[in-house]
């Protein structure tokens, strides 16, 4: 019964692993490391939407 919620819990969960698993396989360091990249690429990203070039 317990394996049954717990099986749609993560039926309904959007991500394709759950936070607790990627802590599991990875180190602290390496998610770290992982969202310090995807803060360069954001901010990467937005200095290119904000340019002004070929707007006018």
């Amino acid at each position: 019964m317990a394996s049954d919620q717990h099986q749609a819990q993560t039926d309904d969960e959007p991500r394709a692993l759950s936070d607790h698993q990627v802590r599991d396989k990875h180190s602290r360091e390496q998610v770290q490391r992982w969202r310090e990249e995807a803060a360069r690429y954001h901010q990467r990203w937005f200095r290119v939407m904000n340019n002004p070039y070929g707007r006018d």
